[in-house]
């Protein structure tokens, strides 16, 4: 059986563990090398995977504005050395008064290669494959090659991950490989990389602030000291900085939109203080609702509950405390991108609780073969079986390759808008028309768009504005505000505003900001 090199923090290493913790780093200096060929194939298979799924969602009008649109438009932004503004949010709506996520600046570069929103689909499957190395070196001291490797596949292809996948993309697939990476670092005592992985965790979205605590409670059963108060500081501070002065200072309302808390207070200090005196009224609100339960047995029961008997289990605790603890009913959800950056915590610490079992019931050895392999079994059921919840069961049954009536009328009616123009569109048409026109959801740019599109076969118009705003309200308004039906088909309605001989266009749609990004339209 491997030595277990993360049992005792910061012992003396015997020259076995020596040998091994060196084959190791070699391995990840060499991903073709004998250790890491098989997992490098793998990672291979997901990008492949992962990018054609979110290229046929795009192809399917499957993508939305929220969020692939929105991302698009702010990742071009950054492509152009602009200032991250999405119309899609609002009338010149910096970023930064929604969330706090710098890092996904460094996707510019991208559309220097291709300037189209499926370029983010194929950042995001290389960000979910770079995260399978730290999963599958984690587990191959404590479990051997195979088992280890099994296990890495299993969690590429679970759930959560290919829940974030479907949703085209989201700032926290940054977060899933580095906190799959500071798991590893941390298992090995590389601290100078814990630090500066945190650091960068940062910069992915403002409530990592927590997780970064989280970890500094890890180093501190590490017993160090320094870094862990360090750490605890820093991401204490970055969270209260940044809700309090960075993201007020952007958002139009002048505050922070995400505390939805009620039942714990108007603040986070009135919530710490309702936790600390009402311990179990606060155990009750995570279960306190139907979808809160499946998603914990969805979470957990995959993988035996052991992650419950790890330290590891702590990185899981702020993400979920600030999810179902929350008034927003579509965060108790196994929907979404919210699950992804659980599934590399959860699936680690069920490997270290394995092997501590193991290491104490020698008579359970057998259990790292059929360990993982229950744990593919429910991955490869729930493919199978599940389509809620694991939507590569289109790419395997082929639905994802299939078209309809509709998905043609929608390619045909997004053709006739030209390039460079104002545009209000349905959520689901609005990717389709982010890289070459200024384009919103219906009813955001009433003032200068001149061309919109709704289409009846949605509920509503999308994006997380005014849920009453159905598709019969948004053509009564447009009418209102002198658009005319110009071409019609499949339930689909192209509307254009004629402007007055002389008027031109709106000047925000003639401005060198639309000219440099999209070209002047006509």
């Amino acid at each position: 059986m491997a030595l277990d090199i993360a049992a005792q923090p910061d012992r003396v290493t015997t020259g076995a563990e020596t040998r091994q913790r060196q084959r190791l780093v070699s391995a990840v200096r060499k991903p073709f090398g004998p250790e890491l060929r098989w997992v490098t194939a793998l990672t291979v298979v997901v990008v492949a995977v992962y990018s054609t799924v979110s290229s046929l969602r795009f192809n399917r009008f499957e993508s939305a504005g929220y969020d692939l649109g929105i991302f698009d438009q702010v990742v071009r932004q950054y492509s152009a050395f602009m200032a991250p503004y999405s119309e899609i949010k609002g009338l010149e709506y910096n970023i930064f008064g929604d969330h706090f996520h710098p890092i996904i600046a460094s996707l510019a570069s991208l559309y220097w290669i291709w300037n189209d929103p499926r370029m983010l689909g194929i950042a995001m499957a290389l960000l979910m494959a770079v995260s399978v190395y730290p999963v599958y070196l984690f587990a191959r001291p404590r479990l051997g090659h195979w088992p280890a490797f099994v296990v890495a596949a299993g969690y590429i292809f679970w759930w959560p991950i290919q829940g974030l996948v479907d949703f085209d993309f989201h700032e926290i697939a940054f977060g899933v490989p580095l906190l799959s990476w500071i798991i590893l670092a941390v298992d090995r005592r590389r601290y100078a990389a814990v630090t500066v992985l945190s650091v960068i965790l940062l910069g992915v979205r403002e409530d990592m602030g927590f997780v970064v605590m989280a970890i500094a409670l890890v180093l501190l059963l590490r017993r160090r000291w320094k870094l862990a108060l360090g750490l605890f500081l820093l991401g204490l501070g970055t969270y209260l900085v940044v809700t309090g002065k960075v993201i007020p200072h952007y958002n139009v309302s002048g505050s922070f939109g995400y505390w939805v808390y009620s039942g714990l207070g108007p603040t986070m200090g009135a919530a710490i203080i309702f936790i600390v005196s009402h311990p179990l009224k606060t155990l009750a609100i995570l279960f306190d609702h139907d979808a809160k339960q499946v998603l914990w047995a969805s979470l957990f029961l995959p993988v035996g509950l052991l992650p419950l008997g790890s330290v590891y289990v702590l990185l899981a605790a702020p993400i979920l405390l600030s999810r179902l603890l929350s008034d927003r009913p579509g965060t108790w959800s196994t929907g979404f991108q919210y699950n992804a950056i659980l599934a590399p915590v959860l699936v680690m610490a069920a490997v270290d609780v394995l092997f501590k079992v193991m290491k104490r019931f020698p008579r359970l050895r057998c259990a790292r073969f059929w360990g993982p392999g229950l744990f593919v079994a429910t991955v490869v059921a729930g493919i199978a079986l599940v389509p809620s919840i694991f939507p590569l069961n289109k790419l395997v049954t082929g639905e994802a390759f299939t078209s309809t009536a509709h998905m043609g009328a929608q390619q045909r009616i997004v053709n006739m808008i030209p390039s460079g123009v104002c545009v209000e569109a349905d959520d689901r048409l609005v990717p389709h028309l982010t890289n070459r026109t200024v384009v919103g959801l219906v009813g955001r740019q009433v003032d200068y768009a001149s061309w919109a599109v709704i289409d009846f076969d949605q509920d509503n118009t999308g994006g997380g504005g005014d849920g009453n705003y159905t598709p019969f309200n948004g053509l009564r308004y447009k009418q209102d505000h002198g658009f005319q039906e110009v071409y019609r088909q499949d339930n689909i309605v192209l509307l254009y505003r004629p402007y007055q001989s002389g008027q031109g266009a709106p000047a925000h749609c003639s401005s060198p900001y639309l000219a440099s990004l999209y070209g002047s339209g006509k």
